[in-house]
């Protein structure tokens, strides 16, 4: 897959790239265990080892390094989230066994890092670089789960297989941006646990395109 742009110029002597390491690892540190509006620059400067000068230099302000936070972790992870979603086994498995794959890949992506989502999310709301990023990751994977579901085109019980695929992807996207944002106070989404809302997103993805839900997927409350 294509890596996403980077938001800063990648410095090109081995100390100066082991400094801007240390930044972006003690940036996203911070944003996993406290969330974004908790960070501060200070506290980015103690970990890292740094100087306020140091990260000024690099970027403008605090949501500067949040662009290069985004960047830096959708290259670290989109080749492993690619390569879960195409299998090489891929082709032989039942549709339904496909849908509840495509659902945990994406699910499990999501939700084990859900600071780091809600920072994405949310500040993409407000910044046009962090939303474009975004949105070319989310193209490119909502691409990738309609290229796998649509190699089983002739089992989706739908009159237009395409939409139906591209649908699925989004519906299960809407719930999750939902639970990553507002958490358990999400209205949606707030009364299910992890595995429970990946349970039922699977359930529902089965019906919608197959008109079954197998019993493999076991209901809520089982």
């Amino acid at each position: 897959m294509e890596e996403a742009e980077l938001t800063y110029k990648p410095p090109r002597q081995r100390r100066s790239r082991e400094s801007l390491e240390r930044i972006l690892d003690a940036a996203e540190e911070l944003i996993r265990a406290r969330g974004f509006d908790a960070m501060t620059i200070a506290e980015v400067v103690d970990r890292s080892r740094s100087s306020v000068g140091s990260i000024y230099a690099r970027f403008p302000n605090k949501l500067g390094l949040l662009r290069a936070v985004h960047s830096r972790y959708l290259n670290r992870v989109q080749d492993e989230v690619f390569a879960a979603l195409d299998r090489a086994d891929s082709e032989s498995e039942s549709l339904e066994d496909l849908v509840e794959r495509v659902v945990r890949v994406v699910a499990s992506h999501l939700l084990s890092e859900p600071q780091l989502f809600r920072a994405f999310i949310v500040e993409a709301v407000f910044d046009s670089k962090v939303r474009a990023q975004g949105e070319r990751t989310n193209a490119a994977r909502r691409n990738k789960v309609m290229e796998v579901l649509l190699r089983h085109r002739d089992e989706i019980c739908h009159p237009d297989p395409e939409s139906a695929a591209r649908w699925f992807y989004s519906f299960c996207m809407a719930l999750l941006r939902e639970r990553i944002t507002f958490g358990e106070a999400a209205e949606l989404t707030g009364g299910f646990p992890d595995e429970a809302l990946i349970r039922e997103l699977t359930r529902t993805g089965l019906a919608y395109l197959t008109g079954k839900a197998p019993d493999s997927v076991e209901p809520q409350g089982s």
